[in-house]
């Protein structure tokens, strides 16, 4: 984010990545731009200066022509302009220039508040266009296509020279280089699919999808990204992903490196981004699954075993972390058969037993409150 340090007020009012972080934070963006604030306590005041006009601006406005805007200015000043009689001129009076004039001053703020609304609109729209635009991100103009829309009403699979294989659900498409780089291997795609995408930890694998890139070493994961949707997930499966946004001002330096930046996803969780609202959250996915190899998952039979085993075992055999008073819950007995309930199921008749309750944060498992009756 050093970039920053030379942006003006404007800049930053303009910039997604900030009006992201000033309309929608997740815990990611608020602790990366506090941290970056506190590194550099000299651009404080520029950041609250554009945070004030970000919110001024967060109400939306519908889309105004150029004709409207003339007609709500004309109409303004007609009706602010003082009627001066012929008596009145012929007194003495003190001329006050008309830029001082309280009906100008009126007409001015006037102007500029549509001006600004019609502006920002038309910038956010000029911004996700360009940001699709796939030129922009291959770096090699000769590069040759190819291409597979799915037309049917069943999934297909598409294999890719590297051994990675797609699913692509109905009503989307996929394109991509004939031959990957040396350095990466990037696709585009429209609509949903699978990805099972082959381990090379020198070419990492990435999927742009509307207005969010997904970057991979190798795992399996769902995209959906449908052009008509609101919203764009990704859910990861095994392995690991990152996940930013084409905003992001550092995305070239995550594009570039081979480590894995940004939000990063585990197995069970996902990303789902609000394209109206510029927002992020991580969550997990609707019915999370086993991981662990199938000769390595528990029976889930427990007889006055220690409810934080118990919470260990859940974690370890899907995946996700639980995190709980260790102190509160310490020596509490749970006798329980779990073995056919999903996850929130599990999660439920325990938190019932130890009168707790259970909430996911930032695709984690929180468990509030609970103990043992003495």
């Amino acid at each position: 984010m050093n970039d920053y340090k030379n942006y003006g007020i404007e800049d930053l009012v303009w910039d997604t990545f900030f009006r992201q972080w000033v309309l929608l934070p997740t815990r990611e963006t608020d602790s990366t731009w506090k941290e970056w604030l506190s590194e550099n306590p000299e651009m404080s005041e520029k950041i609250n200066q554009a945070r004030q006009i970000v919110l001024s601006l967060q109400v939306k406005e519908p889309e105004i022509s150029n004709q409207e805007i003339a007609e709500i200015v004309k109409e303004t000043i007609a009706r602010t302009i003082p009627v001066i009689s012929d008596d009145s001129r012929k007194t003495n009076l003190k001329i006050i220039p008309f830029y001082q004039q309280v009906w100008f001053k009126i007409a001015a703020s006037l102007t500029l508040i549509i001006l600004f609304g019609w502006l920002a609109k038309s910038r956010i729209n000029v911004n996700n266009q360009l940001s699709t635009v796939e030129k922009e991100i291959i770096t090699k103009e000769k590069t040759r296509f190819a291409q597979k829309i799915n037309t049917t009403s069943e999934p297909i699979l598409v294999a890719l020279k590297d051994g990675s294989k797609i699913t692509l659900a109905p009503s989307s498409a996929i394109r991509y280089p004939e031959n990957f780089e040396n350095n990466k291997r990037e696709v585009f795609l429209t609509g949903e699919a699978f990805f099972d995408i082959s381990k090379d930890p020198g070419r990492p694998f990435f999927v742009y999808a509307n207005e969010l890139v997904t970057k991979v070493l190798g795992t399996s994961f769902r995209i959906k990204a449908y052009k008509t949707s609101r919203e764009i997930t990704v859910e990861v499966k095994t392995g690991r992903v990152s996940v930013f946004a084409k905003s992001d001002p550092d995305i070239k330096e995550k594009t570039t490196n081979h480590e894995l930046e940004g939000i990063v996803l585990s197995p069970n969780q996902k990303i789902i981004y609000s394209r109206d609202q510029i927002r992020m959250v991580k969550t997990l996915v609707e019915r999370p699954e086993i991981i662990i190899a199938k000769a390595k998952i528990p029976q889930f039979i427990f007889e006055d075993a220690p409810v934080t085993d118990v919470f260990d075992s859940i974690a370890k055999t899907y995946g996700i972390d639980i995190l709980y008073d260790e102190e509160l819950l310490k020596g509490c007995p749970l006798t329980a058969i779990l073995d056919n309930q999903t996850l929130h199921e599990k999660l439920t008749i325990i938190c019932k037993a130890i009168e707790a309750n259970y909430e996911i944060l930032d695709g984690q498992i929180v468990i509030h409150g609970g103990g043992c009756k003495n």
